[in-house]
């Protein structure tokens, strides 16, 4: 389902300081709105105020939404709580994985080049190491 950028209405929230949404603008342009924003039956945002304001940026007219029927205020906070709760960010070991999985997919060539060529200086190195007795 989708509804007009204008028509969702921002309350009073939590999270004050959206922060720096310009990496998730591109990602917007790119890849379209992943998930959707969260909003009540009559309009107000639940969830996704970063990327409703990267909407409204990015010049949408419209985004996706998932409408959560009988909310109260109570509700509303909850949910907005739970939902920049429990994500977790990749570990620095996984993000790396992941932007090396990402290179050996956009550029096999480089990557193939770079292992053979550190075979090749392993190779001399223990060619040296060998002569050296």
């Amino acid at each position: 389902m989708e509804r007009n950028v204008q028509d969702i209405r921002i309350g009073k929230r939590i999270r004050h300081d959206i922060g720096d949404i310009s990496s998730l603008k591109e990602s917007m342009k790119r890849y379209g709105m992943l998930n959707p924003v969260v909003i009540t039956e009559s309009g107000t945002l639940i969830a996704g105020y970063r990327r409703l304001q990267a909407a409204r940026e990015l010049g949408w007219s419209t985004v996706r939404v998932k409408i959560m029927p009988n909310t109260d205020e109570a509700d509303l906070i909850e949910i907005e709580i739970d939902e920049n709760l429990h994500r977790k960010p990749f570990t620095e070991d996984e993000r790396t994985d992941a932007f090396l999985q990402l290179e050996r997919l956009r550029n096999p060539g480089l990557l193939t080049r770079i292992l053979r060529g550190l075979r090749s200086l392993w190779r001399r190195f223990l060619g040296l190491f060998t002569r050296s007795r």
